[in-house]
């Protein structure tokens, strides 16, 4: 039991309470004095209840205390379990000795480092486990910044850093009281180095959108002028897109801009799929602060449909920041005929949703963007896994450029993992790259009845196809048999650079 004494900063107080504990001999375990919020802890196993009213009673009675009340902890036990804890997250085992090199202190991973219970390492020399390093106070004479060196326990080589621990005295002087020690391994430095490659950069989701290398393309600079535009505006937005245009990278990126020009910056985004939306949620809403992102709006069930639609009805029509802290984002790969049509969303709702709207470019129109979309991915891949940057040839971009992408961008990326993983080294050239088989060209049929504009049409899917294969005019003129003049009107005749 834990009893919060509030009273004056007074000589004898302590005492003063101390002594009412005598006449119930209750044994007193701790003592804890707050000098800045004026309190007294004292803690004690569990008395009666009638006891405990008879001794806050003559406790409130006591010359200069304000109140007196049960709490869970006191100050110093929130901070050592707080302590405790942090140390117990870190990817280190940590161990702290006195000046004897006592341990007082170990956590989970040092003792699994030692192999042995923490329970058998407090109170014990450290030196028994850690053969031919002194830890007593001698060693933080001449070091003070700490020192670090290699140690093998166990079959097993470890990193040992260890920073001495001073507590300064009334006079301002730092006075040595032990040391603490972080046993490092490698495969816990590896692993460590590795989450921090393959964690998702939300930081710089913003920078990586907004590249004027993946915005090239006329419709991608509209989309996006469009999207900031928007990002200010507390009204819906409905984005719309085919699978894979990454249509959650966009918002994730336009709630960063928006949240840098924010005053509170404690705002969230929540990303929820419309399957996973419940009415509980909806009812909530009010109390949202920030941004509630609804993927694949055509599951919303129909009693969400209804009570959504309700909710946004009801918000002013002119709102402000006073007023409503919640923006509502809906993402759909369907077009609008077929949400209202096919899916039976709510009509209400979809025109209450789409206020704002924007169309995300698949990756077939932004075609003038696929070289810096491919070189952002595999900068971004390689730093992950840390493999070299590789090098993309003329004939592997134009194998890429070829292709339709029916997944968007999310198969670039696919495409760019598969081929990073089996080719680490060299020049990517256009047998390197597998892609699947392009389901999404032209079969031959004759085109507006006529015969001339078929054969063109084929010699330019021909001369397509062959082109990565043979990345210049002479190479394709000897490919095919015929003069490089020829090949090079072909070339300028279907647009094939």
């Amino acid at each position: 039991m834990r009893l919060e004494i509030q009273c004056e900063d007074r000589i004898g107080m302590v005492r003063e309470v101390l002594d009412l504990f005598v006449p119930h001999q209750i044994d007193i375990r701790l003592i804890e004095a707050d000098t800045v919020r004026h309190c007294i802890y004292c803690g004690f196993p569990d008395i009666e209840f009638a006891k405990l009213q008879q001794l806050l009673g003559e406790l409130r009675r006591l010359g200069g205390v304000q109140d007196v009340k049960r709490v869970t902890f006191t100050p110093s036990e929130r901070e050592h379990n707080a302590l405790h804890t942090l140390l117990e997250a870190l990817p280190d085992g940590v161990i702290a000795v006195d000046l004897k090199g006592i341990i007082t202190m170990a956590t989970d991973l040092a003792a699994q480092d030692l192999g042995v219970p923490i329970t058998e390492l407090l109170s014990r020399p450290l030196q028994q486990f850690i053969k031919g390093v002194s830890f007593a106070k001698v060693t933080w004479d001449d070091i003070v910044g700490g020192v670090s060196m290699r140690i093998r326990i166990r079959n097993k080589a470890l990193l040992l850093e260890m920073k001495p621990i001073f507590v300064p005295d009334e006079e301002g002087n730092a006075n040595p009281a032990g040391s603490v020690i972080h046993l490092k391994s490698q495969a816990r430095l590896d692993r460590q180095a590795a989450n921090f490659k393959q964690a998702p950069n939300a930081e710089n989701d913003l920078a990586q959108y907004f590249q004027a290398q993946v915005s090239q393309s006329s419709v991608m600079r509209e989309m996006l002028h469009r999207a900031k535009a928007f990002a200010n505006m507390p009204e819906p937005l409905f984005i719309q897109g085919e699978a894979g245009t990454g249509k959650r990278d966009l918002v994730r990126a336009l709630f960063q801009y928006w949240l840098a020009q924010q005053f509170d910056q404690t705002a969230q985004l929540i990303i929820r799929h419309g399957r996973d939306m419940h009415l509980e949620e909806v009812a909530k809403l009010d109390h949202l602060n920030g941004w509630l992102v609804i993927e694949e709006l055509e599951y919303l069930s129909p009693d969400v449909q209804v009570a959504l639609a309700n909710w946004l009805t009801r918000r002013p029509e002119f709102s402000t920041s006073f007023e409503s802290n919640c923006r509502i984002v809906s993402l759909s790969t369907q077009p609008q005929s077929q949400l209202i049509s096919q899916y039976g969303l709510n009509r209400t709702l979809y025109f209450a949703l789409s206020g704002l709207f924007l169309q995300v470019p698949s990756l077939k129109e932004r075609r003038e963007d696929l070289a810096g979309l491919l070189q952002q991915t595999l900068q971004a891949y390689a730093e992950r896994y840390g493999v070299p940057m590789p090098k993309v040839s003329k004939g592997a971009l134009l194998k890429l450029s070829l292709y339709s992408w029916p997944g968007n961008h999310k198969e670039l990326q696919n495409v760019c993992l598969q081929t990073l993983s089996v080719s680490q080294q060299g020049e990517w050239q256009p047998e390197t790259i597998c892609l699947p088989e392009d389901t999404n060209k032209a079969s031959l049929v004759l085109l507006d009845g006529s015969l001339d504009k078929t054969l063109k049409h084929f010699e330019a899917t021909l001369l397509k196809s062959l082109y990565p294969d043979h990345p210049s005019t002479r190479k394709l003129a000897k490919a095919v048999g015929v003069s490089h003049s020829a090949i090079a009107n072909k070339l300028k005749e279907y647009g094939i650079h």
